[in-house]
């Protein structure tokens, strides 16, 4: 005798799913972002310093604009 399974269809709960799974690999792309971001900041500080362009290092830190020339003056983007 063969049993009939019956599966039922929660459709609240497979849409909330999708987008638990959405946000958390959301999440995962922009702490990779971040990483990245943050090993060209460490980078273009550590050329600066050991260049001793302490000018240049103060002027990156409070000008996102000049922090972006540097980088890529100094090809690190």
């Amino acid at each position: 005798m063969e049993l009939s399974r019956k599966t039922t269809y929660d459709k609240d709960l497979y849409e909330k799913t999708l987008k638990e799974d959405a946000r958390e690999e959301g999440r995962v792309e922009g702490r990779a972002e971040i990483r990245a971001e943050l090993n060209e900041f460490k980078l273009l500080n550590k050329y600066l310093l050991k260049a001793k362009r302490y000018s240049d290092l103060e002027r990156a830190t409070e000008d996102i604009e000049y922090q972006k020339k540097l980088l890529k003056e100094l090809g690190i983007e």
